[in-house]
């Protein structure tokens, strides 16, 4: 305003000259004094009014970072993550594994007991004190069943064939249902030589992850992460209840992929839409405190499971808080550095202007607020992007080829230098070990013999100071140096348990459960770090890809972690333990190389990285940097 009407002051003040040139120098110059006073006191007034508005992170701090919209919207994005706890850490309790024996159908159909039947037909280990779960002898139980108990008790070398009855391995088990009513295990059969089935069940959630890791970003970045983020919603409801009247363990294991694809969507959207909206002074709390919800869906799931044991109805109630997400679409806004991209300008200034009001905070003006943001918008393009599109309208008649190239590019563009090719690798890596260290902790329980609700409840109880513990060392010492930090705390207290255990055929039950508790503790919070980490580490255009690739790496860790712990666990103990904590050392090694991003604005363009690098290049090594050398 101010300088329009200094120009028109400037225009009618030149035809006072071109007309009138006998006009005397001394009004002249008052006048010339006077628009000069004028435009500086209108150009102070601009800038004490609008503050200097340099990224998006700028226009985030002047309508509130802190306020209550951001409140809000944390707590609406974080209550994704504990559907997804209710979803991938269910395993255990829809697989609730009761005593079993071998099922003898002569035996059955002639009414004995189960303790009869135990007595006779299943061998009894003197050592443990248990019957075989998988192994029968090599009876002729029809014959047995007309005995009847009590002779073929006295006359059961009568009942082999040979002098020594043989140990034989058998197709069906009976279970003990007084244990527990009704899990996939006992309705399906999921022992013994089926039990890998078992494991698959859990190893198709981390399937869905994957499949989620690489649907994801195509749709938020074609369609917003909005959107998205409320389909996969309404999907994650319906599969839930249809997985409740599975017929099979085919379909079920299926169903089950689909659902955690779903759920793992969900969190991954409203990940993206919480921290591209923060400030650097928000990142780090909401980013280390976004994990709470996780812990809390770890609570609150062996209370609901021990509540509702039929695992149908368990299926159910887990399903159902789909649509409590459901009910916040009119508050869950799009992304703003999104919309940007798509040149939504009016969207935008609307969100802000949203914010803004439910912070009670100043909005810039509007011809303010649209330069600057597209300013931002033309920032975020990369010149890549550019000769991307020249190339294509230029040769019209490669459309196939050059489409396919630019969305090669599009899908490798994280690993589009060299620096940030050595970037994901590492970060590859430290998430496949992470996931795997991670699930492979908190699906321990059968290992170590402890009743899984207590041990579900108390791995949820110690992430809560982890998540805690988590926001003071990233600012305290940085993301890199908190990272490393803690997979060496897990790497340790997990070696010593697998050690003790290997070492002691009867270690305390509490020191077991402490040594590995804590070593959940710190890989919770690094898992936790880790995802925060990564979204730091790329442009807006490269963010979503990298999080999903990552994602990716990781659940391949994950899909083996129940089969270390179910198959592995019953040749040794002690051996999950062991593998695991040699991944949480590996961890830290590879984390080490990263670069720092504390108190560091989310780069929106290729030069942003760059200049990022060069400073993350000279702190390393000063002297670098030092004319003098």
């Amino acid at each position: 305003m101010a300088n329009n009407l200094f120009t028109e002051m400037q225009d009618k003040d030149g035809r006072q000259r071109s007309t009138s040139s006998s006009t005397p120098a001394g009004p002249l110059a008052n006048v010339e004094s006077e628009i000069k006073l004028m435009k500086e006191e209108m150009d102070g007034e601009d800038k004490g009014e609008t503050p200097s508005l340099t990224c998006l992170e700028d226009i985030m701090d002047t309508v509130g970072s802190r306020g209550r919209w951001n409140v809000l919207l944390f707590l609406v994005c974080s209550f994704a993550s504990l559907l997804n706890a209710f979803i991938t850490m269910s395993y255990q309790f829809f697989g609730v594994t009761p005593d079993h024996w071998c099922r003898v159908d002569s035996l059955k159909e002639a009414n004995w007991t189960d303790q009869q039947i135990l007595n006779l037909a299943i061998p009894f280990d003197n050592k443990t004190g248990l019957h075989a779960k998988c192994h029968m002898y090599d009876y002729n139980y029809t014959k047995a069943a007309l005995l009847g108990y009590d002779a073929s008790l006295t006359q059961h070398y009568d009942l082999a064939d040979q002098d020594t009855p043989r140990v034989v391995s058998c197709s069906a088990r009976d279970f003990n249902l007084t244990q527990h009513e009704s899990s996939v295990v006992t309705e399906w059969d999921l022992v013994c030589d089926r039990r890998v089935l078992y494991s698959t069940t859990q190893a198709a959630n981390q399937i869905g992850y994957i499949i989620s890791s690489v649907l994801t970003p195509l749709f938020t970045d074609r369609f917003g992460r909005r959107p998205v983020a409320l389909c996969v919603s309404a999907l994650a409801l319906l599969q839930g209840l249809v997985s409740c009247s599975s017929p099979s363990i085919e379909l079920f294991i299926i169903l089950k992929c689909t659902l955690s694809a779903a759920t793992f969507s969900l969190v991954t959207c409203s990940f993206l839409i919480l921290m591209e909206v923060c400030t650097p002074s928000t990142r780090s709390t909401f980013g280390s405190l976004f994990g709470l919800a996780w812990a809390a869906g770890c609570m609150m799931l062996p209370g609901i499971a021990y509540l509702v044991r039929p695992w149908r109805s368990l299926q159910a109630a887990l399903s159902l808080p789909n649509f409590i997400f459901l009910l916040s679409w009119r508050f869950l806004p799009e992304s703003p550095r999104w919309l940007l991209l798509q040149d939504r300008y009016e969207d935008t200034e609307k969100l802000v202007a949203r914010i803004a009001a439910t912070n009670r905070t100043k909005v810039p003006s509007r011809d303010v607020l649209r330069a600057a943001l597209t300013r931002f918008s033309h920032q975020m393009r990369s010149k890549q992007d550019q000769r991307d599109l020249d190339n294509v309208k230029e040769e019209s008649e490669h459309k196939l080829r050059n489409k396919m190239s630019a969305s090669l590019r599009y899908v490798l563009s994280p690993y589009s230098t060299p620096k940030l090719a050595s970037r994901m690798c590492l970060l590859l890596m430290a998430w496949i070990f992470t996931a795997c260290t991670y699930y492979g902790i908190s699906l321990n329980a059968n290992n170590i013999s402890v009743d899984p609700y207590l041990y579900m409840f108390l791995g949820g109880v110690c992430e809560v100071p982890a998540y805690i513990l988590l926001l003071v060392l990233m600012v305290w010492a940085g993301r890199r140096p908190s990272l490393c930090g803690l997979f060496l705390i897990c790497g340790l207290c997990i070696a010593v348990n697998a050690a003790l255990m290997f070492a002691f055929t009867s270690v305390p039950m509490s020191a077991k459960i402490i040594l590995l508790l804590l070593g959940k503790m710190a890989v919770a919070a690094a898992f936790q770090l880790v995802y925060l980490f990564t979204a730091e580490l790329f442009t807006t255009q490269q963010r979503s890809l990298a999080i999903c690739h990552c994602c990716f790496a990781g659940r391949l860790g994950s899909i083996a972690s129940p089969y270390i712990n179910d198959i592995l666990g019953e040749t040794a103990v002690w051996a999950p333990s062991a593998v695991f904590s040699l991944m949480a050392l590996l961890s830290a090694f590879v984390s080490f190389p990263l670069p720092e991003t504390l108190n560091k604005n989310l780069p929106e363009t290729d030069r942003d990285l760059a200049q990022s690098e060069e400073e993350e290049d000279d702190s390393r090594n000063p002297l670098s940097s030092d004319p003098s050398v």
